[in-house]
């Protein structure tokens, strides 16, 4: 064998191993921290963490791309994003990929989480049969603001104004859970994609957590109702109210005053109908309300703000 030859494939093995040696090192550079098992239509709250300085990471999820905000606790540096798979999703496995860019170096990373079927009920409610299927009349208008609410569950704002923990809405109990398939008049028409709140005519209703009005108005099914961005693909929505005290484009702090409780649009009664959304995909809030603020690391913004019976159909 030439002496050149030998040059060549012992080059060959110093950039074999090298390269094998950066695989191993990347590997610890970052860490997805999630559930490894989710159900279908929760939320799935997801921290990707390094003890390196993260200058850009980005999220993929279910088709989904978003770009967390970084914030800095104790030495390490975290980007926490919600995801979530809607009532109507696959069930299968779903990787979390993340990019990361590390001194101007771009790193992937990626985990697997099992999305499985979850537990529903059933809700049997006798209503006119005007209130199951709309008439022809309100189509065209229901179209109109099917367009206008899509735009606003697809934000993705650079800004996540959220933190842990979240605030309740309203003291009413919880009433109608998420996921309900909902048997009216003897059919199963509809699944409930919202957590219901019992909040007698004007009762005062709050944000869930800081964010920024993106969408105000009164909508046939929803009645007066308000759609809040929290930033990174997060938005909750509060439906039915007698009167909304925000407008578009207001900022607000956790916990602030945003309406009354009230009976508009499609419903039997006055009472809250929180929808939460995750890039797009509805999600069960109940879960949320149970996640504490030791649930991710300690940070220090400015902008988090202050802590602080009948059904829809």
């Amino acid at each position: 064998m030439s002496i050149s030859l030998c040059v060549r494939r012992a080059f060959l093995l110093l950039i074999l191993c090298v390269s094998l040696s950066s695989v191993a090192n990347a590997a610890g550079m970052v860490v997805i921290d999630s559930p490894e098992t989710i159900g279908v239509g929760k939320p799935l709250l997801v921290n990707v963490t390094s003890w390196y300085p993260m200058d850009d990471v980005r999220v993929t999820w279910a088709g989904r791309e978003v770009a967390p905000s970084i914030y800095e606790s104790e030495g390490k540096h975290h980007a926490v994003v919600f995801l979530g798979i809607g009532l109507r999703g696959e069930l299968g496995v779903y990787p979390v990929d993340v990019t990361v860019s590390i001194w101007g170096k771009n790193y992937h990373f990626s985990k697997s989480v099992s999305v499985v079927e979850s537990t529903w009920g059933h809700e049997t409610l006798t209503v006119p049969p005007k209130m199951v299927k709309p008439p022809k009349k309100a189509l065209e208008r229901i179209a109109r603001e099917r367009e206008r609410i899509m735009a606003a569950l697809n934000t993705v704002s650079p800004e996540r104004y959220w933190t842990l923990p979240f605030s309740r809405p309203t003291k009413g109990k919880m009433l109608s859970r998420f996921g309900l398939h909902r048997i009216f008049n003897g059919d199963t028409a509809s699944r409930h994609t919202g957590l219901d709140f019992r909040a007698w005519e004007g009762t005062p209703l709050y944000a869930m957590a800081a964010g920024k009005v993106i969408l105000k108005g009164h909508f046939y099914y929803a009645g007066n109702c308000i759609y809040v961005d929290h930033g990174n693909g997060f938005i909750s929505m509060y439906a039915h109210m007698s009167k909304v005290l925000v407008n578009e484009g207001d900022m607000l702090t956790a916990g602030q005053k945003i309406g009354l409780s009230g009976a508009t649009g499609r419903v039997n009664g006055a009472h809250l109908h929180l929808g939460t959304f995750m890039q797009g995909q509805v999600v069960d809030p109940e879960p949320l309300f149970a996640m504490e603020a030791d649930a991710l690391p300690y940070e220090e913004t400015s902008f988090h703000g202050a802590e602080n019976g009948k059904r829809d159909i």
